[in-house]
This record gives C-alpha cells, structure tokens and sequence, in this order.
C-alpha cells in the first residue's frame, strides 16, 4: 500500500484528478455529481474512496492525484478517525496545496470555532489547518 505523492506521475493536459476521501458514500457522491456539473473549460475526473491508503495493485491505472479532499463530518467521530488514519497515507510534500479539508454539517457557521459539541474535530481542523497552511471548507449537509 503507497503513500499518494504528489509528483509521482506526469500531468495530463486541461485535465484535473481529484480524490475524495470520505466514511459517508452518498455525500461524497453527492459532492462528485455538484462538480461534474459546474461548467468548466478543463476535464475533471473524480475519484472516490473511504479511507487511504489506496490499494497498490491499481497503481499503474491510476491517473496522478492532483487534489486530495478530506470530507469530515462533524458529527460523526468515525469520519474524523477515518481522516486522521488517512492522513498518514499521504506524502508531506502533497499538502503545498493539493489538500483541503471539507467540514460538512457545520450548518450556517463561517469559520471553524471551538465548541463543547465537536472539540475533537475543531481540534483537527485548526492543527492541520495551521501546520500545513491548508484549505478548511465548511458547508451543510446540502451540498446542492
């Protein structure tokens, strides 16, 4: 099983690979379909799993991962277990902008704030977020 690095295989042209890695199967694809239907002047190709590291018997049809997206949900603590394992699976250099973090079910909260409700997931949030310069997405469950 191989850690995702970022330069391991060529870029395609006008194209994009992105990773969804997410415990909950219908809101990753519900966030795939809202991709594939923004119009866009490049191809998108999206990729869905549950949890890294990605089976290593695929590799060689695998397209290069040009962004990696972790979708938390912060009521769930097996989805915010599932990211922190994941996280081990992938290369450090990757996270210069190939990473973010998605934070559903925040409701209509703009930032990401400390709360008695969600101390584990605030906590992720903020120390990745600040270690690595990472891009932190919150959105309700509506994804639409």
């Amino acid at each position: 099983m191989a850690v995702v690095r970022p330069f391991d295989k060529l870029p395609e042209l006008n194209s994009v690979a992105v990773l969804l890695v997410c415990s909950d199967e219908g809101l990753q694809r519900q966030l795939a379909e809202a991709m594939l239907r923004e119009k866009k002047s490049f191809t998108i190709s999206i990729h869905l799993t549950t949890s890294l590291p990605l089976p290593s018997e695929r590799d060689h049809l695998r397209p290069r991962i040009d962004m990696i997206v972790f979708m938390i949900d912060i009521k769930s603590k097996c989805s915010l277990k599932n990211v922190e394992a994941s996280l081990a699976h992938v290369d450090a250099s990757f996270f210069l902008g190939k990473v973010c973090f998605l934070v559903t079910g925040v409701g209509r909260r703009t930032s990401c704030h400390r709360s008695a409700t969600s101390p584990d997931v605030t906590d992720l949030c903020w120390s990745h977020t600040r270690s690595f310069c990472l891009v932190l997405w919150h959105t309700d469950e509506e994804l639409c």
